[in-house]
């Protein structure tokens, strides 16, 4: 296709069984403004390489390399991409129509808003809905609830340098992508319909590594000086009152407190207590957890 609207970029690995599903729900857009672009990084199982080779045969937009990382196979395919616009799709999930109808329209309409994102169908292991909600900044410096399938501007992915491929165990990239554009002033916009259609796999490698609290520990250290600068720059922007920035910078800190603490790292989390304290943490939650702490790992070894 000599020149898209959008790049949908489909990154797999093993997801052999999935794949052909993932690029038939483009498919069945049937626009003619959409380019598929798929990412093998580096499958392993012989089912997926297998069909790897087949959709590469029938004359897909295929690239088969060694495995790097979601971050990084996102990436290597929006830089092949040609469209205005990226809709990164899991290989397990399957894109519905509105991103394309309605979202294309919010960004031509919107040029400070980088990012459309909206709400999800459940299948698979478990059934249901991912109704979401506008942005709210004090939650997504916390904790992602942006799924990385959205609409946005490959212009904006430019600004920060793409997603973070240094991030540990190749997990939350997109939350730490969402950060990134907030910090460089982009906008979001929530489309408050069906956009996409999520398969809820229980022992899939994101939601197995995020798990385990040690692997929690090295999550939130690593974005934890991020979430500081941005913090900053809410306040200095009046986007967050300076109570909230406290109590935000009070929460995270105590958030890395208990984590070093459940994980053996006693110091470090009596250091990040203390300087939760110094933020706003209320005494009687210092007190709570600089006390009870102790008193619930004692009872647990007795």
């Amino acid at each position: 296709m000599a020149n898209p609207l959008v790049s949908v970029i489909i990154p797999t690995f093993n997801h052999g069984l999935f794949v052909e599903e993932a690029i038939r729900s483009v498919e069945n857009l049937a626009d003619d403004r959409i380019e598929i672009i798929v990412v093998d990084d580096g499958s392993t199982d012989e089912t997926s390489k297998a069909i790897s080779k087949k959709l590469q045969d029938q004359g897909y937009n295929i690239f088969i390399r060694e495995n790097q990382g979601v971050a990084s196979s996102r990436n290597f395919g929006i830089r092949q991409a040609k469209g205005k616009y990226i809709i990164p799709l899991d290989a397990d999930n399957r894109i519905l129509p509105p991103y394309i109808s309605s979202g294309i329209e919010i960004l031509e309409s919107n040029p400070e808003t980088a990012v459309v994102f909206g709400d999800a169908k459940i299948f698979g292991e478990k059934g249901g809905t991912w109704v979401n909600h506008p942005l709210q900044l004090d939650e997504i410096i916390f904790e992602n609830y942006i799924d990385n399938c959205t609409i946005y501007r490959k212009e904006a992915w430019e600004t920060v340098g793409g997603y973070d491929e240094n991030a540990p165990f190749h997990t939350r990239e997109d939350w730490f992508f969402w950060l990134a554009l907030l910090g460089k002033g982009w906008k979001f916009e929530y489309l408050n319909v069906f956009c996409f259609e999520y398969r809820f796999l229980q022992n899939s490698k994101v939601r197995t590594k995020y798990s385990v609290l040690k692997n929690r520990l090295i999550i939130n250290s690593y974005i934890f000086p991020v979430q500081m600068q941005l913090l900053e720059r809410f306040r200095s922007s009046g986007d967050l009152s300076k109570d909230t920035v406290r109590s935000l910078t009070a929460r995270l800190q105590s958030q890395l407190a208990h984590y070093h603490f459940i994980t053996g790292n006693v110091l470090n989390g009596y250091r990040y207590l203390f300087q939760a304290l110094q933020s706003g943490l209320s005494f009687g939650a210092f007190l709570n957890q600089a006390i009870g702490w102790p008193i619930r790992r004692m009872k647990s070894k007795g």
